[in-house]
């Protein structure tokens, strides 16, 4: 059966039956069926198709609230009586037409509804303001619809003439910033608008070329430190700025000069962004400060900034706070109990790399990183697929994969990126791509010998390296 959801099912986010004049999915739960919204309508006159210059007639009566009362009566009369065949309603001339004209309604619905509120209408007008952010969101929508439906057309070539007015857009934002002092309202706008430009790049390539819009964004960053200093009260602020303090931290695993954002931003998003960050990142903030303080000494030694003795002692010291953070003590944004699998997926996936950084040449079957490998996995697996915190664990489960040896344990890193990518339609094919290439290369070897995924991802002959943005 087609048509819009009924109003109960909508607000509770579930798949609804449909059912006329009362969904059974609601009746067999014991709730009452709110009935049905009011379908696609055009208003005045129809310009193209079959029906241009017809006028769609109005709905040929209001439903009183005498009458939805009567209506819950007939539902309730109806679910204890067990009837399984509930007749057919009135329809009205109206409806007749929309049954041939839309195909989902309530999607449509949705639109519609929300494109008819004076608030939206409003929104919009604002975000002419700032004209690139408004660009650079109807780029990403392009290449998301375009991949999602196969229309090559949108996402190659409309999200690109939308992707390029939104950068130009950005890039006079930057270059204003260097000269003088930009709005509060125009320092969200550059965080927002490269949030949304690095959003198009996980969902076409997973790679942002040249790493210039992190590196952008911190620019903008320094200019509000030195002008009036960031005390974490701009929200907003905040929340944009902790997300790409996250991105900093996924490029810089992939080479740690990439790293730009410093532990005093780190520090303040951590303490000012609340489980925000973590709902959005799925990394909890003591583990996120925890690598970027090793990340951050491991830039240091390798611009030689550091003695070895400095780097060593640095890296030791993370990796005993890491092994010794107690994830089951730790607050989460909600009560769910797989907080706790996420927590512990990041906790591991840093080890994993600290041990690289001390260590680049130890082998992947050592002792401590199969150990690490096999409790990714396993705090993975208690993960159900249709939980959202699954989509928070694509970067563990790369990490996982990188030094997995088995081909089942292979296979189950796949399989697990192939369930997010169906539950948040976007695939980012970088995961995927670079651990086929580790992969491949392992099993050439005798296994003795360590193979990076980092050296898929650094290239000599690049003044500025790409950003692999594995999330």
């Amino acid at each position: 059966m087609t048509g819009p959801a009924c109003k109960t099912c909508r607000e509770k986010c579930r798949k609804c039956d449909r059912g006329r004049p009362s969904c059974q999915r609601c009746i067999s739960k014991g709730l009452v069926c709110r009935g049905y919204p009011d379908q696609f309508r055009f208003c005045g006159i129809a310009s193209r198709g079959k029906w241009k210059d017809a006028r769609i007639p109005a709905l040929d009566e209001e439903i009183s609230p005498q009458r939805q009362e009567t209506l819950i009566k007939n539902q309730i009369k109806q679910s204890t009586s067990g009837s399984s065949t509930p007749p057919e309603p009135r329809r009205s001339r109206r409806l007749a037409i929309d049954s041939m004209l839309v195909k989902h309604a309530d999607e449509v619905d949705d639109i519609t509804g929300l494109l008819s509120l004076t608030q939206t209408k409003t929104l919009l007008q604002h975000s002419k303001k700032q004209i690139g952010l408004l660009y650079a969101l109807l780029g990403f929508s392009a290449v998301h619809l375009g991949k999602l439906t196969g229309n090559r057309d949108m996402h190659e070539t409309t999200a690109v003439e939308y992707r390029l007015k939104a950068i130009r857009a950005l890039g006079e934002l930057i270059y204003k910033s260097q000269t003088t002092s930009l709005s509060k309202e125009e320092q969200d706008t550059v965080f927002a608008t490269i949030q949304i430009l690095l959003l198009h790049d996980i969902a076409e390539t997973g790679i942002s070329e040249h790493g210039v819009h992190i590196t952008g964004a911190m620019s903008v960053c320094k200019t509000i430190l030195l002008a009036d200093g960031f005390n974490g009260q701009r929200q907003r602020a905040v929340f944009f700025i902790g997300n790409l303090a996250w991105l900093d931290i996924i490029r810089a695993f992939a080479g740690t000069r990439r790293l730009c954002f410093t532990q005093e931003i780190r520090e303040m998003v951590a303490s000012a962004g609340g489980h925000r960050f973590e709902l959005v990142n799925g990394c909890p903030r003591e583990i996120f400060l925890i690598i970027g303080r090793a990340l951050e000494k491991a830039k240091q030694y390798k611009n030689d900034w550091t003695t070895d003795e400095d780097f060593r002692s640095t890296l030791l010291g993370a990796n005993q706070e890491l092994y010794s953070w107690d994830p089951r003590s730790k607050t989460y944004p909600s009560s769910d109990a797989r907080w706790v699998n996420v927590g512990i997926a990041f906790q591991f996936a840093c080890i994993l790399h600290v041990h690289r950084l001390l260590d680049p040449l130890r082998p992947a079957n050592s002792p401590e990183i199969q150990e690490a490998v096999l409790k990714i996995l396993d705090a993975t697996a208690d993960v159900p697929a249709d939980c959202t915190l699954i989509e928070l664990l694509i970067f563990p489960l790369f990490m996982a994969g990188a030094d997995s040896l088995s081909r089942h344990s292979q296979y189950y890193v796949l399989a697990r990126l192939r369930e997010i990518e169906r539950r948040s339609e976007i695939r980012n094919p970088v995961p995927a791509d670079l651990l086929g290439k580790v992969w491949a290369a392992r099993s050439a070897k005798d296994g003795n010998e360590n193979i990076s995924w980092r050296d898929f991802t650094c290239f000599p002959e690049l003044t500025r390296q790409h950003d692999y943005l594995i999330i």
